[in-house]
């Protein structure tokens, strides 16, 4: 039990050495490029997910809670592609909106990991 908290600690840490563990993982297993990045990039945004969160309330320990934010970023992700599928083809497909949403909530996980890490770093600068 201690390895495997271990093991999430240092994927929290460092997300995107999980991103790698598994890409590989899943390679050697499948052979299949594409579909070792997809599982990559769905593993790794449960770690950006959790270390944007530890970042957030080491930050700002006495804020609104990261969970608003993550709610709020999930829920304008969802109804923006809600709205773009509408407009397209008219009818709304739930599993497109919920593969799409999940994946570019990475990408923002990702900016928001980076910004979070540069400002963890410049704070412990200022009080250093």
């Amino acid at each position: 039990m201690k390895l495997l908290s271990s093991i999430w600690g240092v994927f929290t840490t460092v997300p995107f050495l999980a991103f790698f563990v598994v890409y590989v993982l899943f390679l050697l297993a499948s052979k299949n490029k594409r579909m070792a990045a997809r599982w990559a990039v769905n593993i790794t945004n449960v770690f950006l997910i959790h270390a944007v969160i530890v970042a957030y309330d080491q930050i700002w320990p006495r804020s609104i809670t990261v969970w608003v934010w993550i709610g709020l970023l999930f829920a304008l992700i969802a109804s923006l592609l809600i709205w773009l599928q509408k407009q397209k083809r008219g009818r709304i497909l739930w599993g497109k909106v919920s593969f799409s949403t999940w994946r570019l909530s990475f990408l923002f996980f990702m900016l928001a990991y980076f910004a979070l890490f540069g400002t963890g770093i410049w704070k412990q600068m200022q009080i250093g």
